[in-house]
């Protein structure tokens, strides 16, 4: 029999090498995969970690989770449940909540979607399955010994999606939620159709999409989620309906989205949120100015609060600048595109801890301090609340776009002023889709391109071509301080049966530099609506408004606004081929000469919600 010291000494070297390996890990923690830090991770902060975990759906499916728990706590705790296509085991954003709370003394639940990495099924379409397959979840979470009967749920992206999925149920045992960049889990809401925040006006974000379903979209079974090299050199080709297939073959959710028509009932198969819902669980709602989905997240919270008094007092908003999914990054980043960020950070782990304490644990009180909507004011560089979604306090301005027929290029004679113009006239440019106006940042994920630039970003050399109508302001006489939803009232017309339009608020500074504020996109055959797409005919005039997403921006005296108007933003989004037809299925494209026209009773305008900034500015 070995001495007693001989095990204490063991025991002591063993505790050292620990200690050693965690150091180690620590300090090489940004170089070091998430999932290799795992173990080291769960010997530091106590928590055992259970890969092996089934659960049975009513359908016989079985999906694949992993459980953390904190060592020697057998309960009751409080659960957290987080679901992804990514790999429950690899992800590194789900790998470090589930770590954040299992050491903080909640159970939680990792688990792959229906489909992907180690859970059974086929046939993968976001978000199909999600809401029913979430029930069952929590049915078995409440039903395990640990459990006390309360979940909540947290993630970005899609694990913010998948929230809402569930949220539509409004099960008893869903007490909480934290979703992130979310808004793509909107689906025909307040007259828009996003699903997945894949479309915008009826247009497909092409560069976004193809760069998501490229890497996730497979529908075999257990698909992995590669990077696919050379995705982004295939944008350009035709038609849409095969840029994935051609990068990765075999059957992908890609072609499902592109040949499902906007206004189709098959839509409401994907548990996306519509107004039929009535979502009701508390909710500490995250998301940034850049996100492409922004819009979706407003909206979203908009019905909530709209719907019941008592889920509007259970839900906050906050919209931090950055662009998709960088709301806790955005502070060290220091930077917004191009445009330095200051004032930025926020306690999120501390507001995380405290929301789910109350909500799942009963102690706290809530975040009860936190407005409705805590918003980032880019330029203004401070946080400003509101109650409501724009603030009410914010006033409507229109601005008329004006010229003498000359406003293509930034060098043309195009102006924007708060005065109409009581001529009539039209401006027109050609728009060949073989030679589009090319993306110079603005709300772009997920693209398949590494060097794909996101957010405020100098437009200048995009409004040098003749194809893109610029109208910019005189310097302003006041700070302007624009909170809330941008939209562009156009009157328009074109020689093709359709056609699209995008429109692009741009900061100009007095040293030339014209950075983009916010953008969107109308495709003219929806601008009755999704569900009565309606040709054009050759030369009639039309209204119709491009919504281009909300935004909380100061821009200050002495500097102007400007409005650029073309037909395309490729690639971040799909190029309309202008034939009237299917549009992802067609290869031969025909140019359009299209027209913006201005001045007299229908004339065109950008609408811009105004906040009053009532303190000096520097």
């Amino acid at each position: 029999m070995r001495p007693a010291s001989f095990w204490w000494l063991l025991i002591i070297t063993g505790l050292m090498v620990a200690s050693v390996a965690a150091g180690l890990v620590y300090t090489l923690r940004e170089y070091i995969p998430a999932h290799w830090q795992l173990p080291v991770r769960a010997l530091m902060f106590n928590v055992r970690i259970d890969d092996r975990v089934w659960i049975t759906m009513p359908d016989s499916v079985r999906l694949a989770g992993t459980l953390y728990r904190p060592r020697g706590d057998s309960g009751p705790l409080a659960a957290v449940y987080i679901r992804l296509p990514y790999d429950r085991k690899r992800y590194g954003e789900a790998l470090g909540d589930a770590m954040f709370f299992a050491r903080n003394g909640y159970a939680v639940l990792v688990q792959d979607v229906r489909g992907k990495f180690e859970s059974e099924g086929d046939g993968f379409v976001p978000w199909r399955h999600a809401t029913s397959d979430g029930v069952a979840t929590l049915e078995w979470i409440t039903k395990q010994s640990w459990s006390n009967g309360k979940v909540g749920t947290i993630g970005c992206s899609a694990l913010g999606e998948l929230q809402y999925s569930l949220a539509r149920a409004n099960h008893p045992a869903h007490a909480a939620m934290i979703p992130g960049a979310a808004g793509g889990a909107a689906g025909m809401l307040a007259g828009n159709a996003e699903y997945f925040g894949a479309f915008e006006g009826g247009v497909l974000q092409l560069a976004g999409a193809t760069g998501w379903f490229s890497r996730h979209g497979g529908k075999l079974a257990h698909s992995g989620s590669p990077d696919v090299p050379g995705m982004a050199g295939l944008l350009p080709q035709l038609p849409v309906l095969e840029l994935v297939r051609r990068a990765r073959p075999g059957p992908n959710a890609f072609e499902d989205f592109l040949q499902t028509p906007l206004g189709d009932a098959g839509w409401n198969d994907l548990d996306y949120v519509t107004d039929a819902d009535r979502v009701t669980t508390p909710a500490l709602v995250i998301n940034t100015w850049g996100d492409p989905s922004i819009e979706g997240t407003l909206a979203i919270s908009e019905a909530v609060r709209r719907a019941s008094p008592v889920a509007a007092a259970h839900q906050h908003v906050i919209i931090a600048p950055g662009n998709h999914c960088e709301h806790e990054l955005i502070a060290d980043m220091g930077r917004f595109g191009e445009l330095p960020v200051r004032n930025a950070g926020q306690p999120y782990r501390q507001w995380y801890l405290q929301w789910f304490d109350y909500w799942l644990r009963g102690k706290g009180d809530g975040l009860a301090s936190l407005p409705p909507y805590l918003y980032f004011v880019v330029g203004e560089q401070r946080w400003l609340t509101a109650n409501t979604w724009p603030p009410v306090q914010a006033r409507h301005q229109r601005w008329y776009l004006r010229s003498d027929g000359k406003a293509n290029t930034r060098d043309g004679d195009g102006t924007l002023g708060p005065q109409p113009d009581q001529s009539e006239h039209s401006d027109g440019y050609l728009y060949d889709p073989l030679d589009p106006a090319p993306s110079r940042g603005g709300p772009l994920c997920c693209s398949a391109d590494p060097h794909a630039l996101s957010g405020p970003v100098d437009q200048r050399d995009v409004e040098t071509r003749n194809d893109v109508l610029v109208y910019t302001s005189a310097p302003l006489e006041a700070p302007m301080r624009i909170v809330g939803p941008l939209r562009a009232h156009l009157t328009v017309s074109s020689s093709a049966p359709d056609t699209d339009f995008v429109a692009r608020l741009v900061h100009v500074w007095p040293d030339g530099r014209a950075t983009n504020i916010q953008e969107g996109a109308m495709r003219a055959r929806y601008r009755d609506g999704i569900f009565c797409p309606t040709r054009m005919a050759p030369g009639q005039t039309y209204a119709l408004t491009v919504d281009m997403r909300s935004i909380a921006y100061l821009v200050p005296r002495g500097h102007r606004i400007r409005l650029d108007i073309t037909s395309s933003s490729f690639p971040r989004l799909e190029r309309n081929l202008n034939t009237g037809g299917r549009n992802y299925d067609e290869s031969v494209p025909a140019r359009a000469l299209n027209r913006i026209h201005l001045g007299g009773v229908d004339g065109s305008y950008l609408e811009l919600p105004v906040l009053a900034t009532p303190e000096p500015q520097a």
